[in-house]
């Protein structure tokens, strides 16, 4: 509600007037701190406004010719009584006309937040860590379309993010402001002095306004679709779940083990980057290093940390002790002479012989060289925040009249917030489907957001509304809204 004004009496006239600010910036329209108004109220013939545009028809002869004429990307002011009743910015000229000397051209403004900086422009927040209250991320939003302190009006909230790194990405920056205040029943809204704040989506809350049965000109009402019958709310859950998987192979790795060194050991990771966690994990053997002529080493696993393991091949130390002693075997036999004996007879190599069986032992470690071929299997795990479900649904509604919504927020902070959610937004769609209008003497204090109770006690959600300000025009403020 608008507090600035009081509601009109019936059948009273008003003074409107149309003003051009072709220099002035947003904040000093909002502070009251401009100078440059042209008045285009003579040349008006045709003046209405909404919630969020202003159609202005003018006519002229030669005064508005050039500069003198209202350009797109400047600022348009509607007064009601000397006082500001709605500004906007100038988005398009249309219907020129040039008839008889008389030029005519119809003059669209809208609201500042129509335009592509606040709706179309994909933005990314910065991160924010746990427990940062919603309202310090909206306003630094705010803050990021150029608004000061003095054009935002969200007040403080309670509450605050439960995830760490919080962050908002890929949307516009309407988008980002609609989702952060949707968990607590609230959506922004640029109110008629351009002012950045948010308006109450509880539909069950007290009235706003009260309503004479005098103010009341005429009730309709439309069914445009069929009434929501579920919410679907899916949101993060703040505490870590351990979730596992099925087990599988985590790493894979070849050793080669033999005399040459007593020890392999081979540290292996459960994933490429070393994040991932792993339980009951265990080694697979794909081709045993024990394939050679001889077994040479002993083969086992150990699981180190959450992110690793180790492989470690022990060769057996028989097998570089038989190596060195049959080098050294070799050697000291070389010097064996050979047995001379009798002329006529055959030499007797005992030296060879000996030296001989000694170089057999040592190609035989040499040949009991092997390699492996393993791989670590286990069962990986993460520990997630869950993506919880919450529904609220009319058990009332048939079966084949379902119908389904599903809505997606991570500013949930628990499920007593959820189901809130939920039933609020299940409540305000299913009274959405039905639209009422409403005709009532003007009432400036009347914005979006606002609830009306009507002389007989129904009460009516103000969506939008619709007045024409035209010379000699009744006062009039047409209401569309939803039952309440």
């Amino acid at each position: 509600m608008d507090a600035r004004w009081q509601p009109l009496a019936r059948d009273s006239i008003r003074a409107a007037s149309v003003w051009h600010h072709p220099s002035a910036t947003p904040l000093q329209m909002v502070s009251g701190t401009h100078s440059d108004g042209v008045n285009l109220t003579a040349f008006a013939s045709r003046i209405s406004h909404s919630a969020s545009e202003a159609s202005v028809t003018l006519n002229w002869h030669a005064e508005l010719n050039g500069a003198a004429q209202p350009q797109p990307g400047t600022l348009l002011e509607l007064r009601l009584d000397g006082q500001l009743l709605w500004w906007g910015i100038i988005e398009a000229l249309n219907d020129y006309r040039l008839s008889s000397g008389t030029r005519s051209l119809t003059v669209t403004a809208r609201s500042r937040d129509a335009s592509p900086l606040w709706r179309e422009l994909r933005r990314v927040s910065a991160l924010y860590p746990v427990a940062t209250p919603l309202s310090v991320i909206a306003r630094d939003i705010a803050l990021s379309l150029g608004l000061t302190g003095a054009e935002i009006l969200f007040g403080d909230s309670a509450a605050t993010t439960v995830h760490s790194n919080t962050q908002l990405a890929d949307l516009s920056a309407w988008e980002m402001l609609a989702k952060i205040w949707q968990p607590l029943g609230r959506e922004p809204l640029v109110d008629a002095r351009g002012v950045l704040k948010t308006i109450s989506r509880d539909i069950s809350r007290a009235a706003d306004i009260v309503l004479t049965a005098e103010q009341i000109i005429a009730i309709g009402a439309a069914k445009s679709r069929p009434p929501l019958t579920l919410v679907r709310v899916k949101w993060l859950d703040p505490n870590l779940t351990k979730v596992s998987q099925q087990s599988q192979k985590l790493a894979a790795e070849t050793i080669t083990a033999g005399y040459f060194q007593i020890h392999q050991k081979k540290h292996v990771q459960f994933s490429a980057d070393g994040t991932q966690r792993a339980e009951n994990t265990y080694l697979v053997i794909r081709q045993s290093a024990n394939t050679s002529l001889v077994p040479v080493c002993e083969e086992t696993y150990q699981q180190l940390t959450l992110t690793e393991g180790l492989i470690q091949l022990n060769t057996s130390m028989w097998v570089p002790g038989l190596a060195t002693v049959s080098l050294a075997t070799i050697l000291y036999n070389a010097m064996i002479p050979d047995a001379v004996p009798p002329p006529g007879t055959e030499t007797m190599p005992v030296g060879r012989r000996i030296q001989a069986a000694a170089e057999v032992t040592v190609l035989l470690v040499m040949m009991s060289i092997g390699t492996g071929m393993y791989e670590v299997w286990g069962t990986p795990f993460d520990f997630v925040h869950a993506r919880n479900r919450t529904e609220a649904f009319d058990d009332a509604a048939p079966a084949w009249l379902g119908n389904e919504v599903e809505i997606e927020n991570d500013f949930v902070m628990d499920e007593p917030m959820a189901q809130a959610f939920a039933v609020r937004e299940l409540i305000y769609r299913a009274r959405e489907a039905a639209s009422y209008t409403v005709s009532i003497v003007d009432d400036p204090r009347i914005e979006p957001g606002d609830i009306l109770q009507l002389p007989d006690a129904s009460r009516l959600y103000v969506t939008g509304y619709r007045r024409d300000l035209s010379p000699g025009a009744p006062a009039v403020l047409e209401i569309e809204g939803l039952r309440a």
